[in-house]
């Protein structure tokens, strides 16, 4: 028999959570039923020590979710009801903490839960944004149109992902291939000439005498660099996870020349395309506005279209208020204006989405045509000046000896 672990409500509405043996997970529903609970979640003990333990992460990608998406929307539009979809989908797929996650929405389904509640219980897969959609894909009994408008918001998002993984990835591979290169010069190379270097007899250059102590502090005190290294490493994760670095670091980021302009597109094309969603479902501006807005990435843009939110619930128009943004570029306050006023704002909202979607693409191509380059020549550079310092002390002694 299997052991599961259960999360149940008692008559008095609390939590109850404990452990049951069972055949199977229908017959550990039943038994915790005649205990006189309401189950909420029952999970294979075994399968719970492999999701943490066998490869999987406990946290669903974006691509796992499109898939997952897609294929109960097609699944339904084929007359399949909602458990036998999702019977199907756990059957397929490899991912046992999805495997649970899928039982345990089935189980609060068969218990008169909405699926959309059912969701709920698990903010760390499935986003206020999906919940949302998936609540008003149930009241308006059309469910299955919402999901392939949520999977098609999903690939736009993890294609827009992967380009960013793909700029990054040959400058990132770059700066990891230059500064492995350099510790080897500076750890292996140069400690076999330091004896060259003492033998000369002459004061050495002070870039070959920096570059000296350097290689001999990496050699010889490596473990004391290294606990520093791990200690600042410690310290910035732990700084950067602040509210106070992520409101410092949101505002340097948009004064960046060129990154600051990308990140704005990128976080006001997303932000439109959610709010394009949501309005598209039935939800109400003001609601859509609560879920879209916390979705962004960036503290001030955050901030900037809270406050704008807050002036069109006063009553205000929430174009004019973009308008006075100090980040937003003003075009964005125009064209929602004229869309609030036109009752076209889907429409404007989809046309800034495309075009700050179709800059940003421009501007990440470009970057990643200057960024190899630049890596290329900045790691030349480095070690350049390694080659320089090694060669100055040879070139002097030639000098002296003329």
């Amino acid at each position: 028999m299997a052991v599961f672990i259960y999360k149940a409500k008692n008559k008095e509405g609390e939590t109850v959570v404990g452990q049951i043996r069972g055949e199977n997970q229908d017959d550990a529903v039943r038994l915790v039923s005649n205990m006189g609970l309401v189950p909420v979640s029952i999970i294979n003990r075994s399968e719970s020590v492999i999701s943490k333990v066998g490869g999987a992460t406990g946290k669903i990608g974006i691509k796992e979710q499109y898939v997952f998406s897609r294929q109960l929307a097609n699944l339904l539009k084929s007359g399949v009801s909602l458990i036998r979809a999702l019977d199907i989908i756990k059957e397929q797929t490899q991912n046992y903490y999805f495997k649970n996650v899928l039982s345990n929405i089935r189980l609060g389904i068969e218990h008169g839960k909405s699926f959309s509640d059912c969701l709920r219980d698990f903010p760390h897969i499935f986003s206020p944004l999906y919940i949302a959609m998936i609540h008003a894909g149930e009241e308006s009994s059309n469910l299955q149109e919402m999901l392939i408008n949520i999977s098609i918001y999903q690939k736009r998002q993890a294609e827009l992902l992967s380009k960013f993984k793909g700029a990054v990835a040959y400058p990132a591979f770059m700066a990891v291939f230059g500064i492995a290169t350099i510790y080897f010069i500076l750890t292996f190379v140069l400690p076999k000439m330091a004896d060259l270097f003492s033998g000369l007899g002459e004061d050495l250059p002070v870039p070959t005498a920096i570059l000296l102590n350097i290689s001999a502090f990496l050699t010889h005190e490596w473990f004391y660099s290294l606990v520093v290294v791990i200690f600042l490493a410690f310290l910035l994760k732990k700084w950067i996870g602040s509210r106070s670095a992520h409101t410092i670091l949101s505002s340097v980021i948009l004064r960046l020349p060129f990154l600051g302009k990308i990140l704005v597109e990128v976080e006001l094309s997303r932000f439109c395309r959610t709010l394009i969603l949501l309005l598209n479902g039935g939800v109400p501006i003001i609601r859509a506005l609560d879920i879209a807005i916390p979705l962004l990435g960036n503290n001030t843009i955050r901030q900037d279209l809270q406050r704008c939110k807050e002036e069109l619930t006063a009553g205000g128009s929430f174009g004019e208020s973009l308008r006075r943004s100090k980040h937003i570029p003003v075009i964005v306050g125009h064209m929602i204006a004229v869309g609030e006023e036109s009752g076209s704002l889907r429409d404007v909202l989809s046309q800034i989405a495309e075009d700050f979607e179709q800059q940003a693409d421009e501007k990440i191509k470009i970057l990643t045509t200057l960024l190899e380059p630049m890596m290329i020549l900045l790691v030349g550079l480095v070690i350049g000046f390694i080659v320089f310092s090694i060669l100055l002390p040879v070139f002097q002694v030639d000098v002296f000896r003329k």
